[in-house]
């Protein structure tokens, strides 16, 4: 296995991988890295079929988010297995996700299940803007998708940013994610205004179809001295229909401990998550854990590990291979997940994801397994010992799940289909996987009851609920591998 980083941050986390025996070359910058993986790519000897597994840290998270939305060039993708990540993204991947085998010293998002029934929302507010804050809030919208926004469409996750000129950092994640921001609603409101008023952004087809996304925005110009934004952090820290976690992601580590520890007693007496990003959490670990502020957190990349991505990585195969066995179903065959993951045919069905936001779109899925079985009453502790769910939870997960997949594909810079581009599609179902292959516009964004049949013939929320049907064995196999 290869290791090849950039960041400027993650020595310790180099130091060990090095330590354990693994390949690792450090570079000054992403153009670096990325030359180190040609290089190697280029040297390795694929004779058996096998790629060149590689862990690829960068340094800026638009790096990432290409090789997230556009991927390698073709000679690299079929000698190198790659998974790329930043510092910041590890960090909150690490915060956020859930993993079989893998202790978790954060609290979740959806710290209570949040079931069908339930009128409860996730709310997380990131105060501060910087490129661990656009990490993090990117993670949250993959990972923080529940049953009860199917019931009711007004119960989405909740995703704040309060930053002084949060303008700016508001326009580098709408055109960055357009497609996201496109389809979905967001406020803002300026606190340094004499008059405050908040400015709604609506989804685009918002008069004509649906709503298919879970996840709404707010970006508040102003700061946490602010006397508004203090108070609503009070008025929402006592809310019981709100699960609220706030996170300090200012640049500054020594302003995110400033506020942190300055924020409304309520807070603490709430015994809401307060996340504190720091690169040394030495001094916050000797103050808190217990006491006043037994709910602050530090995370940084003290508290990453590669062991996080392996995991993911292997998880996502196995969403693969269950995905690979529903596609083969003949349109009258019973929907099912296969009864077992052959183990030899892992790596060749991988390779033949064919592109790197593809795998993404197989890891982005592994991310949330955590989310869906909490959802449902289950805490990684158990798993290990569960076999099945029933068919109200396979129908009722199949609908998050595709809510989950919409969000992720936006993400991964796919976009509705047009009017037009739908009346071509419905003439001619071969324009589907043109337009998705040409213009990344996608057919099946689209709410779920409004899901259509594809060229196979099934209507394809079938691979929604054999990926759901297929969850147990996919957790169990990568606890037993």
């Amino acid at each position: 296995m290869l290791i090849i980083s950039t960041s400027r941050k993650d020595h310790s986390l180099a130091a060990r991988e090095r330590a354990a025996g693994e390949m690792v070359f450090e570079e000054h910058d992403d153009s670096a890295a990325m030359r180190r993986l040609r290089e190697e790519a280029a040297k390795y000897d694929d004779a058996d079929g096998s790629r060149l597994s590689c862990y690829l840290i960068l340094q800026d998270q638009t790096s990432l988010w290409l090789l997230e939305t556009v991927g390698l060039q073709k000679e690299i993708e079929e000698k190198a297995d790659v998974f790329a990540t930043t510092m910041e993204d590890l960090s909150a991947k690490t915060v956020f996700v859930k993993l079989p085998n893998q202790a978790s010293t954060f609290p979740s998002l959806d710290r209570r299940p949040i079931s069908f029934d339930s009128d409860t929302v996730v709310h997380l507010v990131v105060i501060g803007f910087s490129s661990q804050a656009e990490a993090l809030v990117m993670n949250a919208a993959l990972v923080a998708h529940y049953p009860n926004y199917c019931r009711d469409s007004r119960l989405r996750t909740r995703i704040t940013i309060i930053a002084p000129n949060v303008f700016e950092g508001r326009d580098r994640l709408t055109q960055r994610y357009v497609h996201l921001f496109d389809s979905s609603y967001y406020r803002t409101i300026d606190l340094y205004d004499a008059n405050p008023c908040c400015t709604l952004h609506r989804p685009l087809y918002e008069k004509s179809r649906k709503d298919f996304v879970d996840v709404e925005w707010e970006f508040v110009n102003g700061d946490v001295r602010n006397a508004a934004v203090r108070q609503k952090l009070t008025e929402w820290s006592s809310d019981d229909r709100q699960l609220l976690t706030i996170a300090f992601c200012h640049p500054d580590s020594e302003k995110n401990y400033s506020e942190a520890f300055g924020l409304p007693e309520a807070i603490y007496q709430e015994e809401i998550p307060v996340l504190c990003h720091t690169e040394d959490s030495e001094m916050l670990r000797a103050v808190t854990g217990s006491g006043a502020y037994a709910s602050l957190y530090p995370f940084g990349n003290e508290c990453c590990d590669i062991n996080t991505l392996r995991t993911l990585k292997q998880l996502a195969q196995r969403v693969n291979y269950v995905y690979r066995h529903c596609f083969s179903l003949q349109p009258d065959d019973p929907i099912t997940a296969p009864s077992t993951i052959l183990e030899d045919v892992l790596e060749t069905q991988w390779k033949e994801v064919g592109s790197l936001p593809k795998q993404y779109s197989n890891i982005f899925n592994a991310m949330t397994l955590g989310t869906k079985m909490h959802s449902i009453g289950h805490s990684s502790e158990d798993w290990q010992e569960y076999y099945a769910l029933t068919m109200d939870e396979i129908n009722m997960l199949t609908e998050v799940e595709h809510n989950r997949w919409s969000v992720e594909e936006l993400i991964l810079g796919y976009r509705p289909v047009t009017n037009e581009e739908q009346a071509l599609i419905e003439t001619d179902i071969s324009q589907k996987k043109i337009l998705r292959n040409t213009k990344k516009a996608h057919y099946d964004l689209r709410s779920f009851d409004d899901l259509r049949s594809d060229s196979t013939g099934k209507n394809v929320n079938v691979y929604d609920m054999a990926l759901i049907q297929g969850i147990p064995l996919i957790i169990k196999t990568c606890i037993t591998d």
